[in-house]
């Protein structure tokens, strides 16, 4: 991914952790992660995860430039807002808002919702949750 798809992901992520106004530690892990790779600090990430509280619209310009990169991206935002064991309403509609703007087409991202279902999953297994 180019660094500009990391920083539009760090800010999906942050959207999606934010979506439902609780950021969970477990849905941290994934932020922290993609801000260590982008090279935003700890402070300018906390400010980021307030606008992101404050403004719906935080990540709506998320871009990929390719489908593959779109789905990964997608993937990993479902599993990060399924780490925590359920993905709450705000953050499915954010999620399917995010696809349509990464041009996903349904069925796709049905395919996708599963596989990120599914990854989370097998993540909350191996830590016994």
């Amino acid at each position: 991914m180019k660094d500009r798809e990391k920083e539009d992901l760090l800010k999906a992520a942050m959207a999606v952790a934010a979506a439902d106004g609780v950021v969970k530690p477990s849905e941290m892990g994934v932020i922290l992660g993609l801000a260590v790779r982008v090279g935003v600090g700890q402070i300018s990430m906390e400010h980021m995860i307030e606008a992101a509280k404050r403004d719906p619209a935080f990540a709506d310009n998320i871009l990929m430039s390719s489908q593959r990169s779109a789905r990964l991206a997608m993937e990993l935002l479902v599993a990060q807002a399924r780490i925590d064991g359920e993905i709450s309403d705000e953050e499915r509609e954010l999620l399917v808002r995010l696809a349509s703007r990464l041009q996903i087409p349904s069925n796709a991202f049905q395919a996708i919702y599963r596989e990120g279902i599914a990854r989370a999953d097998r993540i909350r297994k191996s830590r016994g949750l």
